[in-house]
């Protein structure tokens, strides 16, 4: 029985081996070299939901259901970004918060922008912003006090009557 293949394919296996460790290696070094990864932006996204919050209102006010239907869906977008991050913040489990508070106040706004109902559309809208500030008070920010916009939005450059 002639053993030199054998040893030929045990030398070319332990080359190999011998390279596929030095790339592992080099491959670990390169993943300890990288940046630690970003925390969640809670503050960007928080800005998202109030912008989006002021432009319903103003969408709403003007009778433009359209509009006000399409910056409800984006609130709702973010709140859901928001609540998949599981987002823990000084032991404030934010994330959690906010599904129990924010959904049903922007189910009800919904509904109102639905019906088209301005009156409806203030109520539930008021009530959306309570529950904001709700929030806010229970993940120890009580000074982020979200308020219902008052005067034109002239700080957008936008239109917010119905074409």
């Amino acid at each position: 029985m002639k053993t030199w293949p054998i040893l030929l394919l045990l030398c070319l296996s332990l080359v190999a081996n011998g390279l596929l460790w030095r790339r592992v290696g080099g491959l670990q070094r390169d993943v300890a070299a990288l940046p630690p990864p970003r925390s969640f932006p809670l503050g960007e996204m928080m800005g998202y939901l109030q912008r989006y919050t002021d432009k319903l209102w103003y969408a709403g006010e003007a009778g433009n259901w359209d509009l006000a239907k399409f910056y409800h869906d984006e609130i709702a977008e973010t709140a859901d970004d928001i609540a998949a991050a599981h987002v823990v913040d000084k032991g404030v489990e934010v994330s959690h918060q906010l599904i129990v508070v924010l959904p049903p106040a922007l189910d009800a706004v919904g509904q109102a922008v639905t019906a088209r109902d301005p009156k409806l559309f203030r109520s539930r809208y008021e009530g959306m912003i309570a529950a904001c500030n709700a929030c806010h008070q229970i993940a120890r920010h009580p000074f982020v006090q979200v308020a219902v916009p008052a005067g034109p939005p002239d700080h957008w450059n936008q239109r917010f009557a119905a074409p």
